[in-house]
């Protein structure tokens, strides 16, 4: 059998395990009104979408790593107990860090700092970048307070190898004025002295440490923007221009509304474009996904869309996904099909969900983890697909050219050979190239 038929047969098992738990649930008492289940289009098991995926995961996720085994003098040696284990993903599944559930003392503190790190390899720290997080702090006098909070976050996340997203330098929609030190509606000569100093101050504070920014945020937004009172978009090119000035950070762009209802995908379109014939092109694309029951979007649209964007040859990634439904069989089912097909486009470089503890999440039912910490079907079928069916570790014995090889997801490896005390360890990494891992026993 081969590794994409396995990958099929492993994504059809999941489809079917949730059908049937669907399909098994307690009938509606009776006489009481029998509402219609929400349901979206690709949801079968047997949906024409899945082969497509798997085919797209096992060419583009997937590489062959060879371990070749020889003794002192260099000869091939056959037989070799060898085992090729995934310490981690090269594709970034991530979650954000609640500076406040970071602080959290005792059980739940414990809990939320130990299940982030077990199971997320990238975060965005949901509000400690915000602009009014500086400002306002600034003007209480608590400023420092605040570095101190996010330098901790930043260790923490260096200490277990989890690349941070930057949210972020600047926020287009001017309609919340809390989040700016003035209101640019009356004040617009303020705008650029106060943004360009800002972003200095935010840029300073990273020093290289963050793995990229979100440069703008709400590019499109709603109502008046900082385009509304710059009088065009060259304020968006000028804000990329100024912060590539200072930091070779990558600097991507984020918006919402373009997966969920569309409203803004012709507007996003339209920027991005505008961005790159001005030679001030972001080095990505996000994706906010942020789904309620009314607006999932049938699966094989996703394919659509990505394809759209994937035409400015720049990476892309789901940047805020969450799925908001007390129907949690619903959750795990759109989040498990979401998930595929984003992490079967070979323009995507990571998927970075919305929160992840119903005690501190924005949208509570939207959570994988419950308040108490058991753990969802959204929260079990996102450990099914990271950490076992996109994982790789395999064993086996070497030929008779001293080599084994293995088709593995694309990620840093430690390959192990030989038994007891001729046990030999070597560390690898699996890039879409592949790799080859040479082992001398003693």
């Amino acid at each position: 059998m081969s590794m994409t038929d396995l990958t099929r047969m492993c994504m059809l098992a999941l489809a079917a395990l949730a059908a049937e738990a669907a399909t098994g649930r307690a009938a509606a008492p009776k006489g009481a009104t029998r509402q219609r289940p929400v349901t979206y289009a690709g949801r079968s098991a047997d949906a024409a979408w899945r082969n497509a995926a798997a085919e797209r995961i096992e060419k583009h996720r997937k590489a062959e790593i060879v371990v070749k085994v020889v003794d002192a003098q260099g000869a091939a040696v056959r037989g070799a107990a060898v085992r090729v284990q995934q310490r981690r993903h090269e594709f970034g599944f991530g979650n954000i860090l609640n500076p406040r559930a970071f602080l959290l003392e005792g059980a739940d503190g414990e809990a939320y700092r130990r299940t982030f790190a077990e199971h997320f390899n990238k975060t965005t720290f949901e509000s400690g970048f915000r602009w009014q997080n500086w400002f306002l702090p600034a003007r209480q006098g608590t400023l420092g307070e605040q570095k101190k909070l996010l330098d901790r976050m930043i260790r923490f996340c260096r200490s277990h190898e989890i690349g941070i997203r930057g949210h972020y330098l600047s926020w287009a929609p001017l309609t919340r004025e809390s989040y700016k030190p003035t209101d640019y509606g009356k004040h617009p000569e303020k705008l650029w002295p106060e943004l360009s100093a800002h972003i200095d101050e935010m840029l300073a504070f990273d020093d290289g440490r963050l793995a990229e920014w979100d440069a703008i945020n709400h590019i499109i937004g709603w109502g008046d923007t900082m385009a509304t009172v710059a009088g065009s978009n060259e304020i968006y090119a000028k804000i990329i221009r100024h912060a590539r000035s200072r930091t070779k950070t990558p600097l991507w762009v984020n918006e919402g509304a373009v997966l969920p209802g569309g409203s803004r995908l012709e507007g996003y379109e339209k920027v991005i474009r505008y961005l790159v014939e001005s030679k001030a092109s972001p080095d990505g694309i996000g994706f906010m996904a942020h789904f309620k029951e009314s607006s999932l979007r049938p699966i094989d649209e996703f394919t659509t869309v990505y394809d759209r964007f994937a035409k400015f040859g720049l990476p892309l990634q789901l940047t805020e996904f969450d799925i908001d439904t007390r129907d949690e069989q619903l959750q795990a089912d759109y989040l498990r099909d979401v998930m595929t097909i984003t992490f079967s486009h070979p323009s995507f470089h990571a998927i970075v969900m919305w929160g992840f503890w119903e005690g501190r999440h924005w949208r509570p039912d939207a959570a994988l983890w419950r308040r108490d910490w058991s753990i969802k079907p959204a929260g079990k079928m996102w450990e099914e697909l990271v950490h076992r069916t996109w994982w790789t570790d395999r064993t086996g014995r070497t030929d008779a050219t001293g080599a084994l090889a293995v088709r593995g997801f694309l990620g840093t490896y430690r390959v192990t050979v030989g038994e007891g005390a001729n046990r030999q360890a070597r560390d690898a990494t699996l890039t879409r190239n592949g790799a080859t891992v040479t082992v001398e026993l003693p």
